[in-house]
């Protein structure tokens, strides 16, 4: 499920903050590079439930889970599919 996480993700993001997705890597930071704060992450962690199909359990999420869009990715891919 990486790489469609990967995608779903990055295009998630694009729209969010209104770049291309080539501009977006895994090393880009939500707070530092896309001026995300915690209402952004909720929006963005909504859209990738319903596009992606995985649950979230807040308990298990983490401040370095939000570090980076690939440290969110490794997140995403070790929740449990619906």
């Amino acid at each position: 499920m990486n790489a469609k996480v990967t995608e779903n993700l990055v295009d998630v993001l694009a729209e969010m903050v209104d770049r291309e997705p080539g501009s977006i890597s895994m090393e880009t930071r939500f707070f530092e590079d896309m001026g995300f704060d915690s209402t952004s992450i909720l929006v963005l962690l909504m859209h990738i439930e319903n596009n992606l199909g995985v649950q979230f359990d807040p308990d298990l999420l983490e401040p370095d889970d939000l570090e980076t869009v690939g440290a969110l990715v490794d997140f995403i891919n070790r929740q449990p599919e619906r």
